[in-house]
């Protein structure tokens, strides 16, 4: 990151809860009706999401990306649409966020900031409204997917898992269905959330749901001949999100790497640890939400300082890294993968060098 950069980043990181505060007490004095509406609670709420916003602000300034910041912004308006919330009081938010900026920080960091937030609210007049979905009909297995998410969004896990067995025990690949069922289906299950047509609830049991049934094929997994490669995978730590992680894992022991697991929120100290006690070839760290970038980032420098690191190579994943296609050479990795197929065919090309 350059110094100027780095600079801002460190301006918005002292400022932050100021600015925060600042725009709440702006939104509810030009709004007094909802200080009768929603009083000290609705205050909450808003410093919550503008601290929210700012955190999603500081990350696209330290990766180079005013892009990562409109997609945020994009994905907030939708979600907000959908329950029926005005696109209006987000836009709203981030003119006064706009206002605080420029009261708040030293000159050189409020512009550079502030072309951020333009950018971001030029971003927010495209009024795209499109279905947002992951099934479409030509895909393979799209039957299949279909049924199976039907399935668990109705509470039917047993009747689910029974789809899955009978789809392997006929000879479908486990891959093509991690690929075409599994991971589809979990992100059209983040669609439906985001466009509130079911709730958090609904997405946690799917999520769980998927993870069990992924595990009773694990006998199968795992009975494969392996190589001599090692693999550690994880998310980073505070990341909650650990399905596509595991799915990409798995992927690697049906070709036979020697992998190790080690799940969401891995505390840093733990997973050197564990790198050394598996004298791992490859570390891939996921990273789902791009607030979590600088953390990734903070944990690939401290393995590089490491001698007996020299040889590992490090590769990254997930959404922040779609959005960024070279975000994986900021934050110090090796390189990058979109899905299972490419994190495999990339491990070998890393290890061959």
């Amino acid at each position: 990151m350059p110094g100027s950069d780095r600079q801002v980043v460190q301006q918005l990181e002292v400022h932050k809860e100021e600015l925060a505060e600042l725009v709440t007490a702006m939104h509810f004095e030009r709004h007094p009706e909802l200080d009768k509406d929603y009083g000290e609670e609705g205050r909450k709420k808003c410093y919550e999401d503008t601290i929210y916003h700012l955190d999603y602000l500081e990350q696209a300034v330290r990766v180079d990306s005013k892009e990562l910041f409109n997609k945020y912004l994009g994905w907030a308006r939708r979600m907000l649409q959908e329950r029926d919330i005005p696109k209006n009081d987000l836009v709203d938010n981030i003119v006064m966020l706009r206002e605080a900026i420029k009261k708040t920080l030293p000159d050189g960091g409020a512009s550079s900031l502030i072309e951020y937030v333009n950018d971001g609210l030029s971003s927010l007049q495209n009024t795209d409204t499109e279905e947002i979905t992951f099934l479409h009909k030509d895909d393979p297995y799209y039957d299949e997917a279909r049924e199976y998410l039907d399935l668990l969004l109705s509470g039917n896990r047993k009747e689910a898992a029974r789809l899955i067995e009978t789809l392997v025990d006929d000879g479908t690949s486990i891959k093509d269905v991690y690929e075409h069922i599994f991971q589809k289906t979990q992100y059209e299950v983040g669609a439906l959330w985001q466009t509130n047509q079911i709730t958090v609830a609904h997405e946690h049991y799917c999520t769980a749901a998927t993870q069990l049934i992924m595990s009773q094929l694990y006998p199968r997994i795992f009975a494969m001949e392996k190589s001599d490669k090692r693999l550690v995978a994880c998310s980073v730590a505070d990341e909650l999100h650990e399905i596509g992680i595991r799915m990409v894992t798995d992927f690697f022991e049906m070709e036979g790497w020697d992998t190790h697991y080690l799940g969401a929120n891995m505390p840093d100290s733990h997973l050197i640890q564990s790198v050394k006690e598996n004298d791992a070839d490859v570390l891939a760290i996921s990273v789902t939400l791009p607030l979590h970038i600088s953390r990734a980032k903070n944990l690939i420098e401290k393995l590089r300082k490491e001698s007996e690191f020299e040889n590992l190579k490090i590769m990254v994943g997930g959404y922040p890294f779609k959005v960024v296609p070279d975000l994986w050479k900021k934050i110090g990795a090796d390189a990058s993968a979109g899905s299972a197929y490419d994190a495999i065919e990339t491990a070998n090309k890393l290890i061959e060098k």
